[in-house]
């Protein structure tokens, strides 16, 4: 991250089980790891310790720029970063970066939700080209945007309305994300990924958002490390996502 100026933890090339690690601490950094009990992570957890990532050291940077209040929640008085990943340490302190904190959420009924993990789920869909997942705290389930494959929703849509309809058919495509049979469809494809991935129930997307218009840095929802920026995506999709809340409660799956 940015706020290290520069390199925290590092792999090493003569380490042969470095591979799904971002490696270990540099001399000059100490890292640690705090609990974050919504989430079940424990930095006391068996066989590695888990939770959010903490670091200090003398390349860490002093204050954002004229925001004195987005530094306090950066850094706290002992002058750790506070990163908003989750980790985990090997035995040989390897730290592997496994889940954020900083987009968990609570629903209605008081299930926590780590969003971008969720997204991640669904991303792993060969229907999902870009997935942005919404939660309500005064709902008790999840809706989403989701941007499909053109190939793939091509195959589905083909499927659904019995002809068939080409990936550079983007008219015929675009009319297709309006149809809610061709929606129950992709969803039905999002819940078979989610209980592959053993994503709980309250973890499920229960309606969805069809659109073709990609999530961009030029439309305002992505930042330019192509991450999501998560209100501005809401406000962006902010009619379809409040009617599908209009709805209603959803039945079960």
């Amino acid at each position: 991250m940015t706020e290290n100026c520069g390199s925290f933890v590092r792999t090493w090339t003569n380490d042969p089980y470095s591979s799904g690690t971002v490696g270990v601490p540099l001399p000059n950094a100490e890292l640690k790891l705090i609990d974050v009990p919504e989430m079940g992570y424990f930095a006391d957890d068996k066989p590695y310790p888990r939770g959010e990532i903490c670091m200090r050291g003398t390349q860490r940077f002093t204050c954002y720029y004229k925001d004195p209040k987005k530094t306090a929640e950066t850094i706290d008085e002992e002058g750790w970063i506070h990163t908003g990943d989750v980790g985990a340490l090997d035995n040989a302190l390897r730290l592997k970066i496994i889940d954020r904190v900083k987009n968990i959420m609570k629903l209605a009924q008081g299930e926590y939700v780590a969003l971008e993990n969720v997204e991640n789920v669904y991303s792993g869909s060969p229907i999902v080209s870009q997935v942005y997942v919404h939660g309500d705290s005064l709902q008790s389930y999840l809706i989403a945007v989701v941007v499909p494959d053109p190939v793939q929703f091509a195959v589905l849509v083909s499927r659904v309305k019995g002809k068939p309809i080409a990936p550079e058919d983007i008219a015929a495509l675009s009319e297709a994300t309006k149809d809610p049979q061709v929606a129950a469809a992709v969803l039905a494809e999002l819940t078979k990924q989610a209980k592959k991935q053993g994503l709980k129930g309250f973890e499920q997307v229960r309606r969805i958002h069809l659109t073709l218009e990609a999530l961009t840095t030029e439309n305002g929802c992505l930042t330019p490390t192509l991450k999501i920026r998560r209100k501005e995506t809401y406000e962006h999709f902010k009619r379809p996502l409040d009617a599908l809340y209009a709805l209603g409660e959803p039945s079960k799956l």
